[in-house]
């Protein structure tokens, strides 16, 4: 019964990776699964709009404040006591008219100083800032994205040699337990085995979730539906990088432009602040409003048609402390600027040193090494089964042999992280 039970919970919790292909399984390379995200990307296409929305605030900028226009001291009747039986005016037509009053005024708001112009030049550096922003966004995203599918293909390749581990182990051990129960295995190897066959399957249980999880960001990035299985299907294959090693640290910093999409973010936010700076200074400046009015009967003059201009007087408020704010900020942002190209230029240097070493150790490793490893686990399992070998040292080999299997996918892991890593501070694919 407990035999039962142990195999039902083997099948169970394999069931995940010895399940087969889902009916929605996606098989694609890394180049076909960018270009969905470009295309599909939700928070791409909402920044984009981002930008849209910038261009309408310039469309705004540019239109003039608009005229006001007002009635006023309108009569809406005049008793005869009050006209004291007499026509005090006389009807502009017919009736209408007759003894009433009113006026009208217009009003124009003049902006002076050039102040309509530097909000256009505010919003059109606003439009630049939110372009810039948008490509260190869009760059950013796509590192993100080329990481998480190195990651799965990682995770997956991983998961199929614990797979594979485990079957042969699991036909180890069901000869073994044979052993037991003649009592020709002492109960301490038949459990080491057991053990070590529990560990395989907590190691894959482990994986599938980081699968999931990596799944799940890549699906929501390329907004597919969640029923999705990607399976990436060249992961395994490296960009060519020998020129970019041979060439040295001074090769790869010719090939970097000295602008990438995280310092023009920066350069933006300063050019934003001297255009509000700008803009400051010429609000010390008064505006000024043009008045025309038209008054009947309220004047000395029937019809009274008047102008006049006002403006404020710039006596206590000159936007003093908003003018010397915006040049503060002009030098925040400035320091800003100074301070993310040193990160940037300092993280370069750092990049390429990591890519230098992680690419040396890949190279160290035989191309034909992987084969001959799986040759000798072969070799190993069957020399335990005939008795050639301990259980000791089966196990010394079966963990040696899943180490160092482990250690040559993470090799390619790392070298493909550090190329991707490059690219994403040099802001654009380097040849």
């Amino acid at each position: 019964m407990r035999r039962i039970l142990f195999l039902f919970f083997i099948l169970s919790v394999g069931s995940s990776w010895g399940q087969s292909v889902p009916v929605d399984t996606m098989r694609i390379t890394r180049a076909e699964a960018e270009q969905l995200f470009l295309t599909n990307n939700l928070r791409l296409i909402a920044e984009k709009l981002t930008i849209s929305q910038a261009e309408a605030q310039i469309l705004q900028a540019k239109a003039w404040p608009n005229p006001n226009f007002g009635i006023d001291q309108v009569n809406l009747w005049a008793t005869q006591r009050q006209t004291r039986g007499e026509e005090v005016s006389p009807p502009l037509g017919k009736n209408f008219g007759r003894n009433q009053q009113f006026a009208f005024d217009l009003e124009q708001l003049i902006l002076t100083a050039g102040k309509r112009r530097k909000m256009v030049a505010i919003e059109k550096v606003n439009r630049d800032r939110t372009e810039q922003y948008f490509l260190d966004l869009l760059v950013s995203l796509k590192a993100e994205f080329r990481h998480l599918l190195t990651e799965l293909t990682y995770d997956q390749q991983t998961k199929q040699l614990f797979a594979d581990q485990l079957t042969v182990l699991s036909e180890v051990f069901k000869a073994q337990e044979r052993q037991y129960q003649n009592n020709n295995l002492s109960k301490a190897e038949y459990f080491r085995l057991k053990s070590l066959e529990l560990e395989l399957m907590d190691d894959l249980r482990e994986l599938d979730q980081e699968i999931q999880d990596s799944q799940q960001q890549l699906k929501t990035l390329m907004a597919l539906p969640v029923t999705t299985y990607l399976i990436i299907s060249d992961g395994s294959v490296l960009p060519a990088y020998t020129a970019l090693k041979q060439g040295g640290f001074s090769f790869f910093r010719q090939r970097v432009s000295e602008d990438p999409p995280r310092l023009r973010a920066a350069q933006s936010e300063v050019a934003y602040a001297k255009a509000q700076s700008r803009y400051e200074e010429a609000k010390k400046t008064p505006d000024l409003t043009l008045k025309a009015g038209y008054d009947r009967n309220g004047n000395t003059m029937l019809d009274f048609v008047g102008f006049g201009v006002s403006a404020d007087i710039p006596v206590f408020d000159r936007n003093k402390g908003n003018i010397l704010s915006s040049k503060i900020e002009i030098e925040k942002t400035s320091r800003q600027l100074e301070e993310a190209r040193n990160d940037w230029q300092n993280q370069l240097f750092k990049a390429y040193a990591n890519f230098l070493g992680t690419s040396d150790f890949y190279e160290r490793i035989d191309v034909n090494y992987a084969t001959e490893l799986e040759e000798l686990s072969e070799a190993i399992s069957r020399n335990f089964q005939r008795k050639n070998i301990s259980l000791l040292e089966f196990l010394n080999y079966f963990e040696a042999f899943r180490a160092n299997r482990e250690t040559l996918l993470k090799a390619t892991k790392n070298l493909r992280n550090s190329l991707e890593e490059l690219n994403y501070l040099a802001g654009t694919d380097l040849p």
